[in-house]
């Protein structure tokens, strides 16, 4: 009878340090990650979080966080893990906390030298932004050529607000640290930059402008699902030149009409980026190993976007159908 309990009472302890075990083991493959808010960010990273979940056994927590510097300290302080599709263009926070080479297909496309507090890896997804107008515009108007005929025909994108000047429906959220207006200035561009608050906001103005055949000017990057529905040409703003003294620390001063921010925005090699110390620790190698290998494409996040904007897939749904009818993602594996 005691054996009997004994025996028990013994499998029952094994039984439970198993299972604390196991929980602890599962729990330890726990990650949380920010929500991207533009939706080509938000598909790169459901992309990042459904391999993650159903091919490496992590559990992935979301939270709502808005894109900006504040993400990267909020990464850089441990509340948060990973966020996805940084833009370097836009980032700025980048300089100043990452410690290591940014590499695409074993290419070094960018060297950083900041405190080390944030980690990065390429997502895949290659930006680019520019100005753009609708190509009946262009077609109607065949002395335009780019951005220094704006002037010509500032009257065309002129609005009340604007008065005699044109309007530039510009960088929709001021964390993204576009520089519209200043980059209108210093170009000597007499339009005025709008921001509208949300990218929403600033498609719906546009969408509503190229309905009704109307002359507009608007900021956008690439991929954007906006060009798969209209035919937009870009104004191929002045090529893109490093301007290192153009800092918040020294008050904005430029480098002139040569430099940043009165020249375009440079290929963006977006990127995903992490608290390493949370990466570096062993239940997180796969992790890092997948991110290291990832390579989601433009071609794939356009027709995601088409197929969540026009066919009304949500995010999850359209990179399920992406995931299930592919295998290009298995070779990004550990």
């Amino acid at each position: 009878m005691k054996n009997s309990l004994f025996a028990k009472t013994f499998a029952a302890l094994i039984l439970s340090s198993f299972l604390v075990l196991s929980a602890g083991t599962a729990n330890a493959k726990r990650l949380t990650a920010a929500v991207a808010d533009w939706t080509g960010g938000e598909l790169t990273c459901q992309v990042a979080v459904a391999i993650l979940e159903e091919e490496l056994g992590y559990r992935v927590d979301r939270i709502e966080f808005a894109s900006g510097t504040g993400l990267w300290e909020a990464i850089a302080a441990g509340d948060i893990d990973f966020a996805c599709e940084s833009w370097p263009s836009y980032a700025e926070a980048d300089d100043v906390m990452i410690n290591m080479n940014l590499v695409y297909d074993g290419e070094v496309v960018k060297e950083y030298s900041g405190d080390g507090s944030v980690d990065a890896y390429t997502s895949g997804i290659i930006g680019m932004s520019d100005y753009y107008v609708p190509k009946y515009f262009v077609d109607a108007n065949p002395d335009f050529k780019d951005w220094s005929d704006l002037n010509k025909f500032k009257d065309q994108f002129a609005t009340p607000e604007t008065g005699s000047k044109g309007r530039l429906i510009g960088c929709p959220v001021a964390g993204w640290n576009c520089h519209d207006q200043k980059r209108l200035d210093l170009l000597g561009i007499d339009f005025e930059a709008s921001e509208l608050g949300t990218e929403v906001a600033a498609l719906a103005e546009a969408q509503g402008a190229y309905d009704r055949g109307e002359a507009f000017l608007l900021y956008l990057w690439e991929p954007h699902f906006f060009f798969g529905k209209n035919e937009m040409v870009g104004v191929k703003l002045p090529a893109y030149k490093y301007c290192d003294s153009f800092t918040e620390a020294n008050n904005w001063q430029d480098c002139g009409t040569a430099a940043w921010p009165a020249t375009g925005w440079d290929k963006d090699y977006t990127m995903n980026y992490m608290n390493p110390e949370v990466m570096s620790k062993p239940e997180n190698a796969e992790a890092v190993a997948f991110f290291k290998k990832m390579a989601f494409s433009n071609t794939d996040q356009a027709k995601m976007l088409v197929r969540v904007g026009d066919d009304g897939l949500s995010v999850e749904e359209a990179v399920a159908e992406w995931k299930n009818s592919t295998d290009e993602w298995k070779a990004w594996l550990p």
